[in-house]
């Protein structure tokens, strides 16, 4: 996109650098904007650095639907299962759970479809046009996604999932095991089917991309400070950031980016969000035994088989704690073992274990909004298991928002006035 007339150039404070944040800095500087960043760490080293890498744009079904109320209870007292619950985080994490429970009902999961489709179908456009505008266009892989199931009634229980997909324009295959081993010859002998999904696409490296993003941003003007912000404060004119070190930032727009800790923020305008953290853990194994050119997404054990650059990438599953909690390792050991059921030539021995914070709201949906307080705050958090997927798309909006421009979807779903 060309620059803008020097009238028409904003001062904008963008509150976290994660992919997100680096996204909208990108999508704001190509339209002549005056970009800071504030990041408490290297751009990309919180959650953005240890996500599955996976552009899901293809994926339309909220977390929260009808009937998961019956099966959410034995899946949080699982503490090694794919939905789990640490008691001592009971009591911060009910009111999120009532929500949730709401948002499953049908006329809501229904609405919940609705907006996840019409946000990721401006995705991977708008991924596009940023590889294409930074160069970093080397780093996405095309091969499509296999969904894996080694028990015929999760196939079965699978194809109504695989028919909304297709409600909204989505290829979806389905195989059998002996076809899927074709594609991927390291799979086990006990897969029983699944799908392919071949629009799905993903990066070689979640955070060396966030990495080059940061790269393009700083070439382009874009200021990086490395501090905590702790408040703001509206005026007129703008908004006043206040920073844990004691100094300030003043703009004309702040953007609200911190995913998982964006909350404090908008507490601070006086806008409470239920948001949650959906703990998630990977373990990246450079040399696991085994190779495969496609996502493989293993949906009834709750995690995914990425190859990425550095490795294979095993990973997933979601854990409510909270921001304090000590990781539980385990967790991991309990996807390595899940993982080799499925794929039993894999050695995962070695390798790099993560644990990073999605920020996740009852419905599955992100803010994407103009503040209800101030004008000048809009918040852009809380895409739980689709930040990389849709952070180029919620660039965009955001720019559009501080243009003034017509959005290219109906925002309402995301309004931080939903709560």
């Amino acid at each position: 996109m060309s620059g803008r007339a020097d009238d028409a150039r904003v001062r904008v404070v963008i509150l976290g650098a994660g992919i997100v944040g680096l996204a909208t800095a990108v999508r704001l500087l190509g339209e002549g904007h005056e970009v800071t960043l504030v990041e408490r760490d290297e751009p990309g080293a919180a959650t953005s650095r240890g996500n599955a890498a996976g552009i899901a744009w293809t994926d339309v079904a909220p977390l929260a639907s009808p009937g998961i109320w019956r099966k959410a209870p034995g899946w949080l007292l699982d503490p090694l299962g794919p939905l789990s619950l640490r008691l001592s985080h009971l009591p911060a994490f009910l009111p999120w759970m009532t929500r949730f429970l709401a948002a499953s009902r049908p006329s809501a999961w229904r609405s919940s479809i609705s907006a996840i489709a019409a946000l990721n179908a401006l995705a991977l456009p708008a991924w596009e046009r940023m590889w294409s505008e930074t160069g970093t266009g080397h780093r996405v892989r095309r091969e499509g996604c296999l969904d894996v199931f080694d028990k015929p009634g999760e196939v079965v229980a699978a194809r109504p999932g695989w028919d909304l997909q297709r409600e909204h324009g989505i290829e979806v295959v389905e195989m059998t095991g002996a076809a899927m081993r074709d594609m991927e010859p390291d799979l086990g002998p006990g897969i029983a089917g699944g799908a392919f999904i071949p629009g799905w696409a993903h990066v070689d490296d979640p955070f060396e991309l966030a990495r080059d993003l940061a790269g393009h941003a700083r070439a382009r003007g874009a200021r990086f400070v490395q501090a905590q912000a702790e408040g703001l404060v509206p005026s007129e004119g703008g908004v006043t950031v206040r920073l844990a070190d004691g100094e300030t930032l003043a703009a004309e727009k702040v953007v609200v980016a911190c995913g998982a800790w964006s909350r404090k923020l908008t507490r601070a305008l006086g806008e409470d969000v239920p948001l949650d953290t959906e703990r998630g853990y990977n373990i990246t194994v450079p040399e696991p035994g085994v190779s495969f050119r496609r996502f493989i997404m293993l949906a009834g054990y709750g995690f995914v088989l990425s190859p990425i650059a550095p490795g294979l990438r095993i990973g997933g599953a979601v854990e409510f704690a909270g921001l304090e909690a000590a990781p539980n390792w385990k967790r991991v050991d309990a996807l390595v073992a899940r993982a080799g059921r499925v794929v039993p030539g894999l050695r995962a021995e070695e390798g790099t274990r993560w644990m990073g914070f999605r920020p996740s709201l009852p419905d599955s949906l992100p803010v994407i909004s103009v503040s209800g307080r101030t004008p000048h705050v809009i918040h852009a958090f809380g895409h739980a298991h689709h930040g990389l997927t849709q952070a180029a798309a919620t660039g965009e909006i955001v720019a559009g928002l501080i243009a003034g421009r017509p959005a290219p979807i109906d925002l309402s779903p995301y309004s931080i006035g939903r709560f």
